[in-house]
């Protein structure tokens, strides 16, 4: 029998683990698990069934790494520790995923390339953005463009991970295509770095900040578009005074 939630949180912590380890539960789909163990890990859970949830959330490859960190300062060591195990697994099942890619996209043709972005964004949900980057960083235009055109807000992303690697030297066109990408999703994290994007070298990136900018509000946006409309470089400045017009 399938337990709704609140009947196995009043279950005694000897029968929730027998449950978490019954049939009952083993039957449901990975989906169904990962969505009833969220539900359950709530600060009442004694430490030993709090770990088996992690256990099991690490077991399906639950791939939410910021999930487990608020765990890692829980007051019982073995929950913590647990934690860190969940977030050493994902980064390293991560750097491995994103290096295999990476091989593939630097040895392959074009034709490959598009099949492989097609591969990673054919289902909507959460992105990995590494592997997203990674794909931004091949020397290939049209794999850059499908994948700035398709990453839509129907993607989950952390964002913030973008924003922080466009200030890490990265080259011209990934600063470029990742302004894009978090232009065309309106994201606030934009701001964060703005003031390292007004200052960039690259006409190119400068252009594509000053088209990000226009999907913001006027109060957002024209205190910078003020900023680029007096660039040291002419198309920045007229492309900056165009978007100032337009209101």
């Amino acid at each position: 029998m399938v337990l709704e939630i609140m009947d196995f949180l009043k279950l005694k912590p000897v029968e929730q683990t027998d449950y978490l380890n019954n049939t009952d539960f083993f039957q449901l789909t990975a989906k169904q698990k990962i969505t009833f163990l969220k539900q359950i890990l709530t600060p009442q859970l004694t430490p030993s069934v709090t770990i088996l949830a992690l256990r099991e959330l690490r077991r399906l490859d639950y791939p939410d790494r910021y999930y487990f960190r608020k765990f890692l300062y829980h007051i019982d060591l073995g929950v913590a520790e647990e934690a860190r195990q969940a977030i050493r697994s994902w980064e390293c099942e991560k750097k491995e995923q994103c290096t295999d890619i990476v091989n593939v996209l630097l040895e392959g043709k074009s034709a490959d390339r598009m099949l492989l972005a097609d591969h990673f964004l054919e289902a909507e949900g959460k992105l990995n953005e590494e592997v997203l980057i990674s794909f931004l960083t091949v020397d290939d235009c049209k794999v850059r463009e499908s994948i700035i055109n398709r990453v839509s807000l129907n993607y989950e992303l952390d964002e913030s991970v973008l924003s922080e690697c466009i200030t890490r030297g990265t080259t011209w066109f990934v600063r470029a295509a990742l302004v894009e990408i978090l232009g065309n999703r309106k994201s606030m994290h934009l701001f964060d770095i703005i003031d390292f994007l007004v200052k960039d070298k690259n006409v190119e990136v400068k252009l594509k900040l000053i088209n990000a900018l226009l999907n913001f509000e006027r109060e957002s946006r024209n205190a910078y578009l003020k900023k680029l409309s007096a660039d040291s470089l002419i198309w920045v400045r007229k492309e900056a005074l165009r978007a100032l017009h337009r209101g």
